[in-house]
């Protein structure tokens, strides 16, 4: 088989993995957007304000896990086509893998597991300390794997974007991953504990899908 005709046959591959990761990045600022908030003051009015969310919570971060599942086999492509035999392509793909399993933990326990526990302790104000101290454990688990996780999935976008600065031909795709996974995990070593900053961060792997996509759509890797 010619060059050319390899080229050809992988060119409808390269469009299809580019629509379903733009896809899963429209998702993820959508899931994003109807995340239930928090407004409540006392103890007793989060574990009410858990429990009432139940659904809507496992549908978000269920969502979250279904998207970066599909992301992970995009993403395996993606370093296929820039060379599984560099180093940086290479990286980038492991580094997400981490990066998915611990946000993955990070969403069973915050969007199902602590509604579920809310939901079970919300009726019953003699247990309420015992409750508590469920949600601070939950919460530390929480406090360490998304952060863990982003700081991984950053890691990836700046491996990614070395390797496309490597091979020359998206340039502006490369400097962006290097630009933004580097600045992500600068914000999350600085202020990790900062509820915006891991949003933030979670809000740049889905735009890092949006670059990706469009850099396989028009063929240059």
């Amino acid at each position: 088989m010619s060059i050319a005709s390899a080229a050809s046959e992988r060119l409808p591959a390269d469009r299809a993995t580019a629509v379903v990761i733009v896809a899963t990045a429209i998702a993820m600022m959508v899931l994003l957007a109807v995340h239930p908030g928090g407004g409540a003051h006392s103890f007793s009015d989060v574990l009410k304000d858990e429990a009432a969310h139940r659904t809507m919570d496992a549908i978000v971060h269920g969502g979250f896990i279904a998207v970066l599942s599909i992301q992970f086999i995009c993403y395996a492509i993606f370093s296929a086509r820039l060379g599984l035999q560099r180093p940086a392509a290479l990286a980038g793909l492991v580094f997400f893998a981490f990066g998915a399993a611990f946000l993955c933990g990070s969403m069973v326990i915050d969007g199902l597991a602590t509604p579920a526990v809310a939901a079970r302790y919300a009726s019953a104000p003699d247990k309420i300390e015992y409750a508590r101290s469920l949600f601070v454990l939950m919460g530390t688990l929480i406090g360490f794997l998304m952060p863990l996780g982003l700081a991984f999935q950053s890691a990836a976008m700046a491996a990614w974007g070395w390797a496309l600065l490597a091979g020359g031909a998206a340039r502006a795709a490369g400097t962006f991953g290097v630009a933004m996974g580097g600045l992500a995990l600068v914000a999350l070593g600085a202020a990790s504990t900062n509820p915006i900053v891991p949003m933030a961060a979670l809000a740049a792997t889905a735009v890092w899908a949006l670059v990706v996509g469009v850099t396989l759509m028009r063929g240059e890797v």
